[in-house]
């Protein structure tokens, strides 16, 4: 290698720099724009706060907290995604060593979203993931918990 090549060659400290001080202002900049951000949540149109109570005859009582109504009751043997929902969900308050006392939130938004919020762990289930025929088992469960109040 000659002289000139030597002294034109840009140390990789430098490089590092440069690199570090790119990654830096573009994350930044991306910060500040709100790129990446979450969208904000939309309003809540109609929600309650519920108990599922499993019963000695093989139903599921649906509680209304605020009203202590029963505003749904699920058959021995029927309503395979609504009880496995709220086992898994049961299972994970086990596991934390919660008990039942607390309520699970229903809601649905602006945006036609339908969430289950278990109060007890944070756990958040969006419902329409389940698919359409199940979104509507919790839709119908909500709507009914309004028709009472």
């Amino acid at each position: 290698m000659n002289a000139v090549a030597e002294h034109s060659r840009t140390p990789p400290g430098l490089v590092m720099l440069a690199l570090g001080a790119l990654v830096f202002l573009g994350c930044g900049a991306a910060r500040l724009s709100g790129y990446g951000a979450p969208p904000a949540p939309a309003p809540v149109v109609a929600q309650v706060a519920l108990h599922f109570n499993d019963m000695p005859n093989g139903t599921v009582d649906v509680v209304d907290v605020a009203t202590g109504r029963v505003i749904n009751v699920i058959a021995a043997g029927k309503g395979g995604f609504l009880r496995s929902t709220m086992r898994v969900m049961a299972t994970e308050r086990e596991v934390r060593h919660l008990g039942p006392a607390k309520p699970f939130t229903l809601l649905a938004t602006e945006d036609n979203r339908l969430q289950l919020i278990d109060t007890a762990t944070g756990q958040v289930l969006e419902l329409e993931a389940f698919g359409p025929s199940n979104e509507a088992v919790f839709e119908k469960i909500l709507y009914a918990a309004g028709d009472e109040k």
